[in-house]
């Protein structure tokens, strides 16, 4: 027999099916088996081996998804073995693979002097994930970006028929702006390619506003140039992170400025999540909106600080004893000043019924209308978030809340993240996503009519 007509497959790491729980221990998965391919030709065969490897077919790197998006029953494909980084100075890109995180990515860039167009806050996040996920950072600037996704320019994957698709912005734009929020159910993506720009430095100052009447965008920015808000709907407060760029050759942030900037992080990694964690929730909620208000407006007062852009982004580790949960909407600015009351009314309505608040103030990001991804979160104008999050992961009462809020925000033209909005239903993604969503929809059954990659958690949606 001849040897060169036999085909050999490539052989692929796999272990025994396991629990997989996400970074909070809010959702698990339940895989039969865990494929660790290491190159596109061992992903191809684990996607084309229906018996090794039975469907649903789902990707997962650090599993910081915020809900069952990641879950099967059948295969979990790990990236980790995926990890390579290559930097091209000369083209401004940085090419990856799946299993690498921001932060990997970040701490590459950093000797270069150059950086992601967006450095989202979740560090842990990989690249598989956010280049056709939803994550994000506050725009810089009115037409800036605040989706990772939109950062991507290339990305290779294979396809439910096993094949390799090599897709860039250049070569097919429009099927760029599908893959970008394909969440894994048109191919599983090994290699991704972001544009780099130089390093971006920041001032940060402070100021605390009411929520409600809800002040303008403009209000809140006060000519800055990006903005994080941290609002506290049971005190009727935002609590305004004014972030202004810096021009090019301004020099490194100083000493006292790192120091600055790493009292800021402590304020918000013990305030948002240590002390919550560990004291009763109500009375450690009024004591943070005084201590932590009045500790920022002290940091505005000696001077605010200078950081780098990329240093927002956090290493959150899995190995913790305070957990944190949160979900995701965002709000046209057209419709702010009606949605902050009655997000008021929701929380202390909610309180009153059940005895259940937040534990953490709300994450309000400011993006910049985008329209580089299918299902983008700003497609028409530009957007304020509302993430609520709290440190009880899975108290059914939290749960609860979500589903509720799921309906406040819907009601006011709200976007969601299918990897991070809680509890999302059929008729509430239909309602929100509208035309997108149907369209995608077609693609998907189009693409993919045996449902390889369709898991129980998208299967409820679609």
């Amino acid at each position: 027999m001849d040897n060169s007509l036999v085909s050999h497959r490539p052989t692929v790491a796999s272990e025994p099916g396991r629990t997989l729980r996400n970074w909070n221990g809010s959702d698990v998965s339940h895989p039969r088996v865990i494929a660790v391919p290491s190159d596109s030709s061992e992903l191809a065969e684990v996607v084309k081996d229906r018996d090794t490897y039975q469907s649903p077919l789902r990707a997962a790197g650090s599993l910081h998804s915020m809900n069952a998006c990641f879950e099967t029953t059948g295969t979990q494909v790990m990236t980790r073995a995926l990890n390579e980084i290559k930097v091209d100075l000369a083209e401004q890109t940085v090419t990856v693979g799946a299993g690498v995180t921001l932060l990997q990515i970040r701490n590459t860039l950093r000797p270069m002097g150059v950086q992601l167009e967006v450095t989202p806050e979740i560090g842990n996040a990989t690249a598989g994930s956010v280049c056709c996920c939803g994550t994000k950072d506050s725009s810089l600037g009115r037409t800036g970006l605040g989706q990772v996704s939109s950062a991507v320019c290339a990305m290779k994957l294979v396809n439910a028929r096993g094949e390799v698709e090599d897709v860039s912005e250049k070569s097919d734009p429009e099927r760029m702006r599908v893959l970008r929020s394909s969440y894994g159910l048109l191919g599983i993506v090994y290699e991704v390619t972001f544009r780099i720009q130089p390093a971006v430095l920041l001032r940060y100052e402070y100021a605390v506003l009411p929520l409600v009447p809800a002040p303008t965008i403009e209000q809140m920015r006060a000519g800055a140039d990006a903005m994080l808000g941290f609002a506290q709907p049971y005190a009727n407060r935002i609590i305004v992170e004014r972030r202004f760029r810096l021009p090019d050759g301004a020099g490194g942030p100083t000493r006292f400025s790192r120091a600055k900037r790493r009292f800021r992080d402590i304020l918000w990694e013990s305030g948002a999540s240590f002390f919550p964690a560990r004291l009763p929730h109500n009375w450690w909620f009024d004591t943070q909106d005084r201590l932590l208000q009045t500790q920022l407006r002290i940091l505005t007062a000696i001077g605010g600080f200078t950081a780098h852009r990329w240093d927002s982004t956090v290493d959150f580790k899995p190995n913790r004893s305070d957990w944190v949960d949160f979900t995701f909407w965002a709000i046209p600015v057209s419709r702010w000043a009606e949605f902050t009351p009655a997000v008021r009314e929701f929380c202390e309505r909610f309180r009153e019924q059940t005895g259940f608040r937040m534990s953490i103030m709300a994450e309000v990001y400011a993006l910049a209308r985008d329209q580089h991804s299918l299902l983008s979160p700003s497609p028409n104008e530009d957007m304020l978030t509302m993430d609520v999050v709290d440190t009880r992961t899975n108290d059914p009462l939290w749960a609860e809340f979500n589903k509720q809020f799921n309906e406040v925000a819907a009601d006011f033209v709200g976007r969601p993240l299918l990897n991070q909005t809680k509890h999302p239903n059929r008729s509430l993604v239909q309602r929100t996503l509208g035309p997108e969503w149907l369209r995608f929809l077609e693609i998907r059954k189009r693409e993919d009519p045996q449902g390889r990659f369709l898991n129980g958690f998208f299967g409820d949606l679609v």
